[in-house]
């Protein structure tokens, strides 16, 4: 069972966007650069729960690689909604990998990668999903 974990947003100006949501009455919690990804993710809950307690949140995708995936999203689509993201239970996406590639879904890497929070993340590529990249993410450590 998955469950929405965030939404990723690639911006150009992570300033300004913060300004509109500290007015809507949010405000980013928490800041992590992310190399392996391109990007500094800034990270604003959407909800009173902390994140860590499973409540859902806002990722704003800040470029730091002009060659990065999140970079070139933005030169070829502009900015706005990049993924969705859906927590899993630890020692369950390396199965759930399978399952999807068995059934002839396109994962974007072979095996998960290091993603925010130091999670295990991998993607089922959009083509696969109505044009919308998912992340499926796990924290990462021993089952």
């Amino acid at each position: 069972m998955v469950q929405l974990n965030h939404i990723g947003i690639a911006v150009d100006h992570v300033l300004e966007l913060k300004q509109l949501f500290s007015i809507l009455g949010m405000e980013v919690t928490r800041t992590e650069p992310v190399p392996s990804q391109g990007v500094i993710a800034h990270f604003l809950p959407l909800a009173q729960l902390n994140m860590s307690q499973g409540g859902s949140h806002l990722e704003f995708l800040e470029v730091t690689d002009p060659a990065g995936t999140v970079a070139k999203f933005i030169e070829k689509r502009g900015p706005g909604i990049h993924h969705l993201a859906f927590s899993v239970k630890k020692g369950e996406l390396d199965p759930l990998c399978a399952k999807l590639r068995a059934g002839g879904y396109r994962l974007i890497y072979d095996m998960p990668a290091r993603g925010a929070h130091a999670m295990r993340i991998n993607f089922i590529h959009p083509g696969a999903a109505g044009g919308v990249l998912i992340e499926l993410m796990e924290p990462a450590g021993e089952s």
